[in-house]
C-alpha cells in the first residue's frame, strides 16, 4: 500500500510542473514540456551509466554441492 502511494505522490509532483504550462499556454507549453522531459531523460541515462553493474549473488544451494 505504501508503494502505490508513493507513486502516486511522485507522479503527482513529477506532472504538475509539466502539466500547467501545456494546459495554460498550448503549443509553447508541449514544447517546453517536451524539452524538459529530455533533459531529465538525459541526466537519469548519464548517472545510470556511472552506477557499476554488479553480477547477481550466488545461491545458497550452489555452494552446498
Amino acid at each position: 500500500m505504501l508503494k502505490e502511494a508513493t507513486g502516486l505522490a511522485g507522479g503527482a509532483l513529477l506532472l504538475s510542473p509539466i502539466g500547467m504550462p501545456i494546459l495554460l499556454h498550448g503549443i509553447s507549453g508541449v514544447v517546453v514540456g517536451g524539452a524538459g522531459l529530455f533533459v531529465a531523460n538525459a541526466v537519469i541515462n548519464q548517472v545510470k551509466s556511472l552506477i557499476p553493474i554488479q553480477p547477481p549473488p550466488l545461491e545458497m544451494n550452489q555452494s552446498e554441492e
